[in-house]
């Protein structure tokens, strides 16, 4: 019981569990090969013109064959009677031709460049051609054709709150195409929608992450670290989709925005924040000037009391400031 209790009141190892947990996973996959996804297998079949020239071969050689026999059976018949197996033999051999063509004719097949055949017997995986041009095999096969050329996703524009909880629109723009078409037909059910769902969950993930504007100097935010950005969308989109045998080649954050909710307020304060950094410039840049006349007139001989230089200062300030109309500066 004491010992019971100390196991209980013990705090808990939560990396020893993780730990646990995948040892435990890594157990469960490797008795169970399936779970680990599906494997690309190549295959590579007969040219198709072989096989015709095998059969047109065959079916002269038997009609040529039957031919002759029959001729020499009908003339011998009495003399030599074993001719007529030699008959039916060529005429088996033109019937055979006949069945490869008209049953086997499902086996040939065209392969078009950057694509492949996905061949399936029975719910078993035969493999994938993906060489290109005129084959013959598997003539009993279901075949799945998958193309290879690069396919590009143009996001609709998805609304996300960004790491500050504002609202924000994104639009991204993904280029990828098919690696492993044993995982594409097997392991997803549909690969076209299942890119375009991780595209839209990676940009949302990456949207949360960041905020829209940065707030400490040097941080990454979504304007202004588009590198930074693209880069962690590609390896996060790309860790999505890994067991669906497509290989991202880009994937790029093309729209940035506030939602419209907020982008009028968000404007002006974009405004008031640009003409405060103005102000700011030109204050610093009339005082300079303002110090710099000052400095002159002294030193070409010009006597200024305490109030003559308030003026000044103040009349001159106003004037470069608030582009106010030069007034009287000293008074005699």
């Amino acid at each position: 019981m004491k010992e019971l209790n100390n196991e209980l009141n013990s705090p808990l190892n939560l990396n020893e569990i993780n730990t646990n947990s995948d040892s435990y996973s890594q157990e469960i996959i490797n008795a169970n090969p399936q779970i680990r996804g599906s494997q690309e297998k190549i295959v590579h079949l007969t040219r198709g013109y072989k096989v015709w020239i095998k059969i047109c071969t065959i079916f002269g050689i038997s009609s040529a064959c039957f031919v002759l026999f029959l001729c020499l059976a009908i003339k011998y018949a009495d003399k030599y009677p074993f001719l007529f197996a030699f008959v039916g033999l060529s005429a088996l051999g033109i019937f055979s031709c006949f069945v490869m063509v008209s049953c086997g004719s499902n086996g040939f097949i065209i392969v078009n460049p950057n694509e492949a055949v996905v061949y399936q017997y029975y719910g078993k995986y035969l493999g994938t051609l993906k060489d290109n041009g005129y084959f013959y095999g598997f003539p009993l096969a279901k075949t799945t054709r998958v193309s290879l050329r690069s396919n590009q996703y143009n996001g609709n524009r998805l609304k996300v709150n960004e790491r500050d909880g504002n609202p924000v629109e994104l639009g991204i723009i993904v280029v990828w195409r098919i690696g492993d078409t044993a995982k594409a037909v097997f392991d997803v059910i549909g690969y076209n929608d299942f890119i375009q769902t991780q595209s839209e969950a990676a940009i949302r993930y990456i949207g949360c992450k960041y905020p829209y504007e940065p707030i400490v100097p040097g941080e990454v935010s979504l304007r202004g670290g588009q590198e930074i950005i693209n880069k962690e969308l590609r390896e996060e989109l790309e860790r999505r989709v890994k067991i669906s045998g497509i290989i991202i080649e880009d994937a790029r954050v093309t729209e940035i925005s506030y939602g419209r909710e907020i982008a009028v307020t968000m404007l002006q304060k974009q405004a008031s924040n640009s003409a405060v950094i103005a102000k700011d410039a030109i204050v610093k840049g009339a005082s300079n000037a303002v110090m710099d006349s000052l400095k002159e007139f002294e030193s070409k001989g010009y006597k200024f009391t305490n109030e003559q230089k308030t003026r000044f200062v103040t009349t001159l300030m106003r004037t470069i400031c608030m582009s106010s109309d030069v007034s009287k500066i000293m008074g005699k």
